[in-house]
């Protein structure tokens, strides 16, 4: 009985090393957010099936800004406004999130379009003011 059990186990195992083994590798999600913006400079296909992310802040001076796709997030401190930075994805479910923090006084804005659409604006107010953005897409 024990012998059974235990090359139950050790298929269960193999079956699941080999699922998790299966999937396709992408060399972008190494990259990070932002890295895939060297893709202009190539002919833009027809339709990739990607999508174009733009997500923009801007406020008076300059701001502390933190921005990404999915999980992968970068950030631009003491970034000057107004800030603006495209990315791309072929992904099914894209969510963007932008977040700053002002470095003064004044009225801070987040905005995020995809594929030209403004899918997501917000504002906030005051001193050292802080406004997020985030949005999904599928």
């Amino acid at each position: 009985m024990r012998n059974k059990t235990m090359i139950a186990g050790l298929a269960a195992l193999a079956a699941l090393t080999l699922a998790c083994g299966s999937g396709s590798s992408d060399a972008d999600d190494t990259k990070g957010p932002g890295a895939q913006g060297n893709e202009a400079t190539a002919a833009p296909a027809k339709d990739d099936g990607k999508k174009k992310i733009v997500l923009e802040v801007t406020g008076p001076k300059s701001a502390d800004v933190t921005y990404g796709l999915n999980a992968d997030q970068s950030q631009e401190n003491g970034a000057k406004l107004p800030w603006k930075k495209e990315l791309t994805s072929s992904e099914a479910l894209v969510i963007p999130t932008v977040l700053a923090q002002s470095k003064g006084t004044g009225k801070i804005s987040c905005k995020i379009t995809i594929d030209g659409k403004v899918v997501k604006e917000n504002s906030s107010s005051g001193q050292f003011a802080v406004v997020t953005c985030s949005a999904d897409n599928l």
